[in-house]
């Protein structure tokens, strides 16, 4: 469920870092926590645009806001929908367009389009489903998520054009539910679809509507894109044959790339920029989630993390390479950008 999808002081990244992955080099760019909304005790950062303006959520009280950071550092509270409690900021084009999703009166979820100055809309339920929920914009404006139904766990990948018309993305034949995971800026989107409750495949869809199955790992289970650029390279992850999860890049033609085969551990990937290079998190030796980039050409490099904490992911990579995320064990989640050169 997306509700809970998971000062400006500059560190290096290899002094900060409290891990290291087998396989991987490490970082020594800067990292930078990212200060949250005044009265709030922690901040997530999960999208970035090529200005490098962030966006994520703060949280005070058990909810979260939905908050924007500029390039500078600067938070600010970005609201919520009459009567609702909270809000999230997901995504942002370069134009400061905001995808994202806040809380209603009786407590349901609706996906949002924040606007660059201000203001807020609501996009509406997609119909046969009790919540939606916004996961990215791209430079049009299209705002792109999921309808999810509280009664039977059903989701549906769909988007919603700069008018607030409504799209769903295209299921393949035989398959019954899809998962949105991330839009390029030139529209391509990537999530998922399910053959059967246990049987998930990652998906590409393309602008004019068409889609295609994106290739598993040999004899693995599973996949899932999460993010896709604009030349339709996804990236997300894949099970291995023995049950690890992997991350994985997917080129244009849909072919798998292992990226995790470096480490033993599972791995994921939550972003790709227009170069091709992929953020997210490794385990480590002792089985904690360490930010990690990997290159176009596939080297891995831990990024480091905040002193005391010891555990963090990244979500997003913009096309200059300024990473963002945040630190998820270790006390209150904090907000971060890397950049590691």
């Amino acid at each position: 469920m997306h509700l809970n999808r998971r000062l400006g002081v500059v560190l290096t990244a290899a002094a900060a870092a409290t891990a290291v992955l087998t396989g991987s080099a490490q970082a020594a760019g800067t990292m930078t926590e990212l200060p949250a909304l005044p009265g709030s005790y922690e901040a997530i950062a999960t999208g970035v645009n090529n200005a490098g303006v962030i966006v994520g959520r703060s949280i005070r009280d058990g909810w979260g806001r939905a908050t924007r950071w500029t390039a500078a550092g600067g938070a600010t509270d970005l609201g919520a929908l009459p009567g609702g409690q909270y809000s999230i900021a997901t995504g942002i084009n370069g134009s400061g367009v905001i995808a994202g999703h806040s809380e209603v009166a009786g407590g349901t979820s609706r996906a949002v389009r924040f606007g660059p100055g201000g203001g807020i809309t609501d996009l509406g339920l997609v119909p046969g489903y009790s919540d939606s929920f916004g996961l990215g914009v791209d430079e049009a404006g299209v705002v792109v998520g999921e309808g999810w139904d509280r009664s039977t766990a059903g989701r549906r990948a769909v988007k919603w054009d700069a008018s607030g018309a409504l799209t769903q993305f295209a299921l393949p034949n035989g398959t019954r539910k899809s998962l949105l995971g991330g839009v390029a800026a030139n529209g391509i989107a990537a999530g998922s679809v399910f053959v059967t409750e246990q049987v998930e495949k990652a998906v590409r869809w393309d602008q004019d509507g068409t889609f295609t199955l994106l290739a598993s790992l040999p004899g693995g289970g599973n996949t899932r894109a999460i993010a896709v650029n604009r030349y339709g390279q996804a990236a997300g992850y894949a099970y291995t044959a023995n049950g690890y999860q992997h991350a994985v890049r997917w080129t244009r033609e849909g072919r798998v790339i292992d990226l995790g085969a470096a480490t033993p551990h599972h791995s994921i990937a939550r972003g790709i920029n227009e170069n091709g290079t992929v953020v997210g998190d490794a385990q480590d030796s002792a089985g904690r989630y360490q930010p990690t980039r990997w290159s176009s050409g596939g080297e891995a490099l831990a990024l480091g993390l905040p002193a005391n904490t010891y555990a963090g992911s990244t979500w997003a990579v913009n096309r200059a390479g300024v990473i963002v995320g945040f630190t998820d064990q270790g006390g209150p989640s904090r907000a971060v950008r890397w950049y590691a050169g």
